[in-house]
């Protein structure tokens, strides 16, 4: 009988009390932490990048991954890859950007999709453009080819069987490096 009390007491007493929970995170203080995070990402594979360059292009890099539901350590990999984040770089092939965005091909895609042309000049020049573009074309290589191939990020830089490959293990290598700092946080 006294166990039963004991009980029932301790179980209306836990209806009615409450806990006392800390303030959930503000948009700005998410948004702070998630910039901070990706810039040490950057800073495992850039070493060499300063700190307030770092900083404006993980923001850049954040709000672009968000906006197309790309994930930003992918994009730091594959940046990383095509163009050691080296604004000014322009491939053998045309590519330019950090980003490394062939305009020839995805002119002719945007226009296809109605999203008119990629400015060159604004390319070479805003890292926040190019990363923009650049989420947007993996966006589209995600929703076209994810489900039959894993490796669909690849396709950014070829379609070729055995350039995607080696590309895949170049950014494969990249996300290890990563994921030596994303799993610290």
């Amino acid at each position: 009988m006294k166990t039963t009390k004991t009980i029932i007491l301790t179980l209306i007493l836990s209806m009615i009390s409450t806990n006392v929970m800390p303030k959930s995170f503000t948009k700005a203080e998410i948004y702070k932490y998630n910039t901070s995070v990706i810039a040490e990402m950057i800073k495992v594979v850039q070493p060499k990048m300063n700190e307030k360059k770092r900083k404006q292009v993980a923001l850049s890099l954040y709000q672009a991954s968000r906006k197309y539901a790309v994930d930003p350590k992918l994009m730091i990999a594959i940046i990383s890859t095509e163009s050691d984040f080296n604004n000014a770089a322009v491939s053998v092939s045309g590519d330019l950007s950090l980003a490394q965005i062939n305009t020839k091909v995805w002119d002719v895609e945007f226009n296809r999709l109605g999203l008119g042309k990629i400015d060159k000049k604004l390319l070479k020049k805003d890292e926040a453009y190019a990363l923009n573009k650049m989420g947007k074309i993996l966006s589209i290589l995600k929703k076209r080819h994810e489900k039959k191939d894993s490796k669909w990020y690849a396709t950014y830089h070829s379609r070729t069987k055995k350039f995607k490959n080696a590309y895949d293990g170049k950014v494969q290598n990249k996300l290890r490096m990563i994921a030596s700092v994303a799993n610290n946080f």
